[in-house]
């Protein structure tokens, strides 16, 4: 199952800018992340530049592995 960001009002270029910010807050590079994630790093970038559409299973590992507040989840 494709996750589709406009269907919750967000374009994949906000959500991408989102999950970029989350990640920069953290102090993690995309490699860093990617490890976390157990993804690679081009996918990581992929979708932070909105060029891929993540998967509900890419966003729930993404916000685990940035340990994002319950506030930010739930946007």
């Amino acid at each position: 199952m494709t996750f589709e960001p406009e269907e919750l009002g967000r374009s994949r270029q906000e959500l991408g800018s989102m999950l970029r910010e989350l990640r920069k807050a953290a102090g993690l590079s995309g490699d860093r992340l990617a490890v976390r994630c157990t993804m690679s790093q081009s996918k990581v970038s992929r979708i932070e530049n909105g060029q891929t559409r993540p998967t509900l299973i890419d966003i729930e590992a993404l916000l685990t592995a940035l340990e994002a507040a319950p506030e930010v989840v739930t946007k």
